[in-house]
């Protein structure tokens, strides 16, 4: 189905039908306020609020069309423009290295001379930006939709930054799908850059976006909302704020048939299974018969023993009369064939029975005094009582592997450092700083400010990785910690800390 279409219709709009059927005052889905915080968007905004503010890394907005990126980076530029100087390099633009070198100085009041090389000009842009820092006001450079930019003009700005007094150049804020990571040339050993990826919505984060709207709206969320509207909402919106505005008018007239519903797709996806799940029973058969013919192949054809050949001889002497000869009979063992060679390897054939087994006592696994090794084996031994031959037992059983600990963490600043389950035990509230996956954003942020011997930091796990977290002071409630914070450097206080309980980190 078309989504494009879903929203528009030749009379100007789905939203006069919808006001015709359910009474609203207002479109729920034109509405931009309240900023929805769910989903991780809060925890989004507030990392790139800090780390535009006082870190030393560019910053990577990701995530899949329509969920979000553009709306947070509005809202970051809404709350943050008293103390940050935001400017926008439209995608479009930056063209070449030339144009991206134009961007720049007309920010700076400057004009790019000819003969000027575009790299340098760059470079020294990002120089300029560290004193309009040292005057109190950072810079924000905002790149959205960069993943429609050039990658060598993006991976010039990045290199101009990186080679700059990251703490105090302007940071640049790249906003795009994922394939800007290849863009830029990222790996894991990549430092100097922090990534934000924004995932899809759940179907419970779509109740949770379009409910108050509604109630703005003056609609009713247990009809508009329904079980069944709600999943095909999920289902055709695919978790983007975009798609939900297109997709949800056309649900809720009844534009879309029930057959786009996803309740007959697990039917269908398991029709689509059949021929290769076929396909793997008949391979399956077919290496059980190969199996069974091989295995019939490697039994041992009985082994036909040769008749034992008994020579008599008669001795005639005085001793002996020749009418009543005594008989010396004398079994005389013959000289076997040599074996045939077959499949697998077969005992000798003997006439006597095997000798009676007798076990022998186990041995000690440590080596006595003045014994061989080949003695001490520890395992079971059996001697034949008559031969003297001797079977050995194999053991019965496998050492275990023995799991090697992983190595402990050591903070670089212990006195600093309080481990994350010490911080969860305590109660009341803190005031965040800072938050970062590398331990060196937080050290270097506690000696830029070591009068301050309240900041402290901990490390706890985000998306499997570290995350080091800055905080200061430990209070009752919300106003206690705000008149601690009156108190500190004028510059923590423009910093405008998160005050957030213990039990949350």
């Amino acid at each position: 189905m078309n989504d494009a279409g879903l929203n528009s219709l030749d009379d100007g709009g789905l939203f006069p039908r919808l006001q015709q059927v359910y009474g609203l005052r207002a479109n729920p889905l034109d509405m931009e306020s309240p900023f929805y915080p769910d989903a991780m968007r809060h925890h989004a905004l507030e990392t790139l609020r800090h780390l535009s503010g006082f870190g030393d890394m560019a910053l990577l907005l990701t995530g899949s069309p329509g969920v979000g990126k553009s709306r947070i980076l509005a809202e970051m530029v809404r709350s943050e423009s008293s103390r940050l100087e935001f400017h926008r390099l439209p995608a479009a633009a930056l063209t070449t290295s030339q144009a991206l070198a134009r961007c720049l100085l007309a920010i700076a009041h400057k004009s790019l001379e000819t003969p000027q090389n575009p790299r340098e000009a760059i470079y020294g842009f990002f120089r300029w930006s560290e004193a309009r820092a040292r005057k109190g006001q950072r810079m924000v450079l905002l790149v959205d939709d960069a993943d429609r930019a050039p990658p060598e003009c993006l991976r010039t700005l990045l290199a101009a930054f990186l080679a700059a007094d990251r703490g105090a150049a302007a940071v640049p804020v790249f906003s795009g799908s994922h394939e800007l990571i290849a863009m830029l040339g990222l790996d894991e050993a990549t430092t100097g850059v922090h990534q934000v990826h924004l995932r899809p919505l759940t179907q419970e984060e779509v109740r949770g976006y379009l409910e108050p709207r509604v109630h703005r709206a003056s609609g009713d969320p247990a009809n508009l909302l329904s079980a069944a509207r709600l999943r095909q909402i999920h289902e055709l919106s695919q978790g983007s704020f975009g798609r939900v505005k297109r997709v949800t008018p056309a649900i809720w007239l009844g534009m879309v048939p029930a057959a786009s519903s996803a309740r007959h797709f697990p039917f269908r996806s398991l029709l689509g299974f059949r021929w290769p799940a076929l396909a793997l029973v008949l391979l399956g058969l077919s290496w059980w018969l190969v199996s069974a013919q091989y295995d019939e192949s490697l039994v041992p054809e009985p082994a036909e023993v040769a008749p034992e050949r008994i020579r008599k001889s008669i001795t005639i002497g005085p001793d002996q009369p020749a009418s009543q000869p005594a008989p010396v009979v004398s079994a005389v063992e013959p000289t076997p064939p040599a074996p045939e060679r077959e499949p697998v390897a077969q005992p000798e054939a003997r006439s006597e029975p095997l000798p009676e087994l007798r076990p022998q006592p186990e041995l000690d696994t440590e080596l006595a005094p003045g014994g061989d090794a080949e003695d001490q084996s520890g395992a079971q031994e059996y001697e034949v009582a008559e031969s003297g031959t001797q079977v050995k037992a194999e053991p019965d059983f496998e050492p275990e592997p023995v799991a090697t600990a992983d190595a402990a963490f050591t903070p670089s600043m212990p006195e600093r450092f309080v481990s994350v389950a010490e911080v969860r035990q305590r109660e009341g509230v803190t005031a965040q700083f800072l938050a970062g996956f590398l331990e060196n954003t937080a050290t270097d942020f506690l000696e830029q400010h070591a009068e301050v011997a309240g900041l402290q930091y901990t490390r706890s796990k985000r998306q499997d990785r570290d995350w080091f977290v800055v905080f200061y002071g430990e209070f009752t409630d919300a106003d206690t910690a705000r008149s601690a914070l009156a108190e500190l450097p004028a510059d923590l206080q423009s910093i405008s800390p998160w005050i957030r309980p213990f039990g949350g980190f």
